[in-house]
């Protein structure tokens, strides 16, 4: 069983992420920010073998409520490495939503590599036993987010 990770060390977590955000993100004072993770899985099926990956990803996601904006920024789990970020508005949107039970959120947009991004946001991530999400409290800036989203975004 994964050790459960301190709600200390959450929000030290939360903070360096956002602070990460705020570093590489020109105008990032006009964002909220929240962690989003995903995981891609790519199937290759053989003549006798299927083969399965799973890649990982973290995100920290900005949003704009005024601009109805929103910018996701791919950063490394250890918060010491980010790519490029990615920026949304509704407007170029061509589907936006939030799956029922499992609350993933998939964004269908020309933005994005494969032509859309999934990925969830959560209030509280307190275990890790694989070590591929970073472990984090966000409780205020998820519940503003999923208000954000479901209200204005979807």
């Amino acid at each position: 069983m994964a050790r459960k990770v301190s709600d200390e060390v959450c929000t030290q977590n939360y903070e360096a992420m956002k602070q990460l955000f705020c570093d590489v993100i020109e105008d990032a004072d006009r964002f909220e920010v929240v962690y989003g993770c995903g995981v891609d899985v790519g199937m290759m099926n053989f003549v006798i073998v299927r083969k399965t990956t799973y890649t990982y990803a973290s995100y920290a996601i900005g949003f704009d409520e005024n601009e109805n904006e929103i910018v996701i920024l791919p950063i490394s789990r250890e918060l010491d490495g980010y790519g490029d970020p990615i920026y949304v508005k509704r407007a170029d949107v061509k589907k936006a939503k939030i799956s029922m039970f499992s609350k993933e959120i998939q964004i269908h947009g020309k933005m994005f590599p494969k032509k859309y991004i999934t990925f969830t946001v959560q209030e509280l991530l307190n275990q890790d036993p694989d070590e591929v999400v970073l472990c984090i409290k966000q409780e205020e800036p998820y519940n503003k987010f999923m208000d954000f989203f479901k209200n204005k975004f979807k």
